[in-house]
């Protein structure tokens, strides 16, 4: 598409979701608390002063939304197979990496934000030159203009266009600011002056478009004199060869077009606002009323000093006349009204009190309150994890065509995991991805980390979940087969150990080899298995040297006790006498009485 194809179709977007974009606005200043509460009457606006519950509602949601991490699965080709189920599991954790190392967790606490409060989440996967990674680049949505064609539902869009300002510091650093300058002609632009860019996405390139300039005093130059048209100057034009749109917009499921959650209390909150501010004025009033000069009869009233307001300190002189105070209370049902208000906030837009911290007066069990959370909660969280997890898979889909594209036969290493459960992962793009298909999904949609342990463990309680399965699902656990492996080795070890204290006490170890063990493993030098195969191979070392050597030491004598330590058991046990030893015995026995008589 040429330049003047790509700014026409931008004003079409902008006329399309102009008024989606307004109220993003209005929540935005909302959710900032920034909006301002015009008062006519009075000539005056004030800034609101009445709980924010739509900030609370957005951080709270999203929170929940996304405190869980959702799990990637690839498919065995073969499965039973170890080496294909290794290289699915493998494959795996690539993609988790991909996430770890681009901080993607931290980014969906923003993407969550986006998704509850306008409606959709905008991202953008590229590949990272300088790491050698895909990366997820977060757009703002009212930047964001998807093609009309894209419905609640869908993730991917035939093509995008992002509009956002840049300062022409930002446009030097990128080395754009000659062709800058020659579109507008001037050189001397100062450095805080900003640039309409405008960013054409689609499946074969992406196009960005210098189109405006505007002056730090707030000029804009971003329509020409004459024909009422943009301006443009391509900065930058790639191919990105792809099968599908990079750019990835998951939408809240609404009847039509994307929404926020709550955009249906947006005239509830200025109304309450309002209210509020009245109230306050109407309160200011009572503790300085109005005064009134009442003239006396046969006289004219009239200040000689003032007539000056109540707050100020100073005394009003006046002559002919009387001051009277004329007090105003606001009205009866100006507190109930608010109160109203802020309730059908609560449910209209689903914010529970327990958010703030609070609870209702009607609730007396944790277990009802429980049950009150969750039906106000659980729906729209597992619905947002389900479109993320849709979103995430279409977005891994992107990342690993541009991992074969630009990386395919070159080994990398990424590590995944956290804390001491972190873990080197190599691999090929070409051949760890034998196929993109795989799925990704939340452990229990719907339901925020700490849920979502108590249930997993409440099942394998019952008997009705595995250990395996309940590993899967633990968002804690980064790679469930390691896991696994490290549960069996502590077990092994745990029998190891109560092995060789039962030896220990029957006296069946000597004494040197418990204390060269000790010693190995308290002074962190060897695990406790490492050390006792020491200990074993010093003994048999010791038992070659006994055999060879005429003189053997003390630790040589110690060898064959040591050894049969070892192999499991103890020293070796006297035998008793056969039944037939025992019957030959009485008999000899027999015949030595049957001599002497």
């Amino acid at each position: 598409m040429t330049v003047d194809d790509i700014l026409s179709l931008y004003k079409q977007r902008v006329q399309f979701y102009g008024p989606l974009h307004q109220k993003m606005k209005l929540i935005q200043s909302i959710y900032n608390g920034t909006m301002q509460v015009p008062l006519p009457d009075l000539e005056e606006s004030e800034l609101p002063s009445i709980p924010n519950l739509l900030a609370q509602g957005v951080d709270q949601l999203a929170g929940r939304i996304t405190s869980v991490t959702p799990s990637v699965v690839f498919s065995s080709m073969k499965p039973g197979t170890r080496k294909y189920d290794r290289k699915a599991q493998n494959a795996s954790r690539v993609v988790t990496g991909w996430w770890q190392s681009d901080r993607l967790p931290m980014k969906m606490k923003q993407r969550g934000r986006h998704f509850i409060a306008y409606g959709m989440s905008p991202v953008v996967v590229r590949w990272d030159s300088k790491r050698n990674k895909p990366t997820w680049q977060i757009r703002h949505p009212m930047e964001t203009y998807p093609s009309t064609d894209i419905i609640p539902g869908q993730v991917t869009p035939t093509d995008t266009i992002f509009a956002y300002r840049r300062s022409i510091a930002w446009l030097r650093s990128m080395g754009y600011s000659d062709r800058i300058m020659a579109l507008y002609g001037r050189y001397d632009m100062p450095q805080d002056a900003s640039v309409l860019l405008i960013e054409y996405i689609n499946a074969e390139s992406t196009t960005l478009v210098a189109a405006g300039y505007r002056t730090p005093e707030g000029y804009d130059y971003d329509l020409s004199m004459s024909n009422d048209q943009l301006r443009g100057v391509v900065l930058e034009h790639f191919s990105n060869n792809s099968d599908s749109c990079p750019v990835k917009v998951p939408m809240r499921i609404t009847l039509d077009t994307a929404a926020g959650q709550f955009d249906n209390m947006i005239g509830m909150y200025y109304q309450q606002a309002k209210l509020m501010a009245l109230e306050t004025i109407a309160v200011e009033k009572g503790i300085f009323p109005d005064t009134y000069l009442v003239s006396r009869t046969g006289e004219v009233g009239r200040f000689l000093d003032g007539p000056h307001d109540g707050r100020t300190g100073m005394v009003n002189i006046i002559a002919g006349g009387d001051i009277k105070e004329v007090q105003s209370q606001p009205g009866y049902l100006t507190n109930p009204t608010i109160d109203r208000l802020e309730r059908n906030q609560r449910v209209t837009a689903g914010i529970p009190a327990e958010f703030g911290g609070e609870s209702t007066g009607n609730i007396r069990t944790g277990r009802r309150g429980d049950a009150v959370l969750s039906a106000v909660i659980d729906y729209p969280v597992a619905e947002a994890q389900e479109a993320f997890a849709y979103s995430l898979q279409e977005e891994d889909i992107s990342a690993i065509n541009l991992a074969k594209r630009w990386d395919g036969s070159t080994e990398r290493t990424l590590y995944t995991g956290t804390g001491n459960s972190m873990q080197p992962v190599t691999y090929v793009a070409n051949d760890t991805f034998e196929t993109d298909e795989h799925v990704v999904a939340y452990p229990a949609s719907g339901a925020d980390v700490n849920s979502l342990i108590i249930g997993i463990g409440q099942r394998v309680g019952l008997g009705i979940m595995s250990k395996q399965t309940a590993a899967t699902l633990d968002p804690y656990i980064d790679n469930p087969e390691k896991e696994h492996d490290v549960i069996i080795a502590e077990g092994l070890e745990q029998a190891l150990m109560s092995g060789m204290q039962q030896q220990a006490a029957q006296g069946a170890i000597p004494p040197l080899v418990l204390a060269k063990v000790m010693r190995l493993v308290r002074d962190d030098k060897m695990e406790l298995a490492e050390a006792f195969n020491k200990v074993t191979e010093d003994a048999m070392k010791e038992q070659q040297e006994q055999e060879q050597a005429a003189q053997p030491g003390p630790e040589a004598a110690m060898a064959p006790a040591a050894l049969q330590a070892m192999a499991g058991g103890g020293m070796p046990a006297v035998q008793g006498p056969s039944q037939s030893q025992a019957n030959l015995g009485q008999l000899l026995n027999t015949l030595r009485k049957g001599a002497r008589v």
